[in-house]
């Protein structure tokens, strides 16, 4: 189990956001650590590719290929 002290301001934020989301405190802060997780390794993939000279495309782009609405 870890322990990370969070500023006042931080934890009151999420100590709201938990109340307004009806969720445990602690659910919301998993969530909040797997969704960085997440985003960081699709950076570093990103940043990969790009030190690869991977062919890539814009979102837009990839929705008009898919035709994909979002």
């Amino acid at each position: 189990m870890l322990s990370v002290p969070l500023e006042n301001e931080l934890e009151t934020e999420l100590r709201t956001l938990a109340i307004q989301m009806g969720k445990p405190l602690a659910e919301c802060l998993r969530e909040a650590v797997s969704e960085y997780i997440e985003d960081r390794h699709d950076t570093l993939a990103g940043m990969a590719a790009l030190e690869r000279n991977e062919t890539s495309i814009t979102l837009d782009e990839l929705e008009s290929r898919f035709a994909l609405d979002h």
